[in-house]
């Protein structure tokens, strides 16, 4: 159906234009650079007219430093979301390739090819203090940008599950497994199941095949002594079947960084 303009709402629009022609035809003067705007000549309804441009740039730096500083502060919301410690918020993965940190060239392969939906997984596998924390961060803080991280140790994995289950608390088991789902990539550091506790080793075993099943992306962080012990519990040698099903491994062999740079 048309729509109908009837001889008011074209009298408003004219108003409307001339109001701006009218404030265009005054000069002004930068409060920031104190330069004059320039006259310009334009033809309007076959009457010629002077407005006056702006003669500097001062308006577009502000309205992009403006656009900068929310870009900074949305990053930085994401950088807490992500829980990323103060300690590695200046670590990249360039840093960690000029330190002669290992697996760099595959990490910045990873980020390159980064697809949520893919699967795609890194366990790391290292002793202490080589860089393999430092290195999963890295890689977060390289994707932060576009997609949503996020890195927890299995402790407060499982200290949050423990409160869930054990207090009157309004936060349940299901929804802390869906919370760390709705992540594009989530980081599992310091991964060391206690293979004597039935529940956490049936909460490592709930997680991994959420993730398993939802081909959702990981990166786990490991000892190799921590895999060794899994080992012994079959339903955690399952889990670390279907771990090395999904994740290509970055094997650490560097001796200890710590004292030197982060790790």
């Amino acid at each position: 159906m048309a729509t109908v303009i009837n001889n008011s709402d074209w009298q408003s629009s004219g108003q409307i234009i001339e109001n701006i022609i009218k404030e265009a035809g005054k000069k002004h003067i930068c409060p920031k650079c104190g330069k004059e705007d320039v006259p310009c000549e334009i033809t309007l309804n076959g009457v010629k007219r002077i407005v006056y441009a702006s003669n500097c740039d001062c308006y577009e730096k502000e309205q992009k430093a403006k656009e900068e500083q929310k870009r900074k502060e949305w990053l930085q919301e994401k950088f807490k979301n992500a829980n990323i410690g103060k300690r590695y918020i200046d670590i990249t993965l360039d840093k960690l390739e000029a330190m002669g940190t290992e697996n760099i060239a595959a990490a910045k392969k990873y980020v390159a090819d980064f697809n949520p939906e893919s699967g795609a997984s890194i366990h790391m596998i290292g002793e202490f203090g080589n860089g393999k924390t430092s290195e999963g961060y890295a890689i977060i803080k390289a994707l932060l940008p576009k997609f949503n991280c996020v890195s927890i140790t299995w402790n407060e994995i499982v200290t949050r599950c423990y409160y869930a289950k054990a207090f009157d608390s309004s936060e349940t088991i299901d929804q802390i497994l869906k919370w760390l789902a709705q992540f594009d990539l989530i980081m599992i550091d310091e991964f060391v199941i206690n293979i004597k506790d039935d529940k956490e080793i049936n909460l490592a075993t709930a997680l991994f095949d959420n993730l398993y099943k939802d081909n959702k992306c990981f990166i786990l962080i490991n000892n190799p002594c921590d895999i060794v012990d899994m080992k012994k519990v079959p339903r955690l040698g399952k889990l670390l079947d279907r771990v090395k099903d999904q994740a290509e491994i970055f094997t650490f062999k560097h001796e200890s960084y710590r004292g030197v740079k982060n790790a």
